[in-house]
């Protein structure tokens, strides 16, 4: 099981908690970007995510909760491993390709209320799906069991080389239901940066 930490819930002690991620076994550092309208919330402007790079030793892996396609094209531009948008804001491939061709990964995120169906008609044009397992936007919720549904969904019909990651109120209880449902990654967030030790937060995941 790959792990990708998020560093949301570490906001305002952002440069330590880089660090600490950093200097642990996370495959991956987590960005969550939003903008006030996709979700209520409004976090990591272009400007912190260049402070970011310029101090992480991870691959990137940044999720954009946002509603303006522009924006997302401004952010592809940073270059990270890996860049997932919401299945929600788009209609047609024309931002896959565009992400794609500047060599980036592109994920498709999905809220817990959105049918699995949505995703099919770009499963065989993107790198990652990420689940969402509590609803976008904030740190420290209680994880939908109910999407573990969609998960299985997806595995059964997926290539395979397709990354299933999942993120929200993932912990060491909640980890077994993901392992089960066929996730190939987890995103975690304030299990990771609220333990004293990151890498033991960290091995309890994989």
């Amino acid at each position: 099981m790959k792990v990708s930490v998020s560093i949301l819930s570490a906001y305002d002690e952002l440069i330590s908690a880089v660090k600490k991620v950093n200097e642990s076994s996370a495959d991956f550092l987590h960005i969550d970007v939003m903008d006030g309208k996709f979700v209520p919330d409004k976090k990591f402007p272009i400007e912190v995510v260049k402070d970011v790079i310029s101090i992480s030793k991870k691959p990137l892996d940044v999720h954009l909760m946002v509603s303006n396609l522009d924006t997302i094209k401004k952010y592809a531009l940073l270059k990270p491993e890996y860049l997932t948008f919401h299945v929600e804001t788009i209609k047609d491939h024309l931002l896959i390709n565009y992400v794609k061709s500047l060599g980036v990964k592109v994920g498709l995120a999905i809220n817990p209320e959105t049918d699995v169906k949505v995703l099919m008609p770009y499963i065989n044009d993107i790198d990652l799906v990420l689940f969402m397992s509590v609803n976008p936007g904030l740190g420290g919720q209680k994880f939908e069991k109910k999407v573990i549904e969609k998960v299985k969904i997806l595995k059964k019909s997926k290539r395979s080389n397709l990354i299933i990651s999942i993120d929200g109120g993932l912990n060491d209880k909640t980890i077994n239901l993901c392992k089960h449902a066929g996730c190939d990654m987890v995103v975690s967030g304030s299990y990771v940066t609220n333990s004293a030790n990151y890498d033991e937060a960290i091995k309890n995941l994989r």
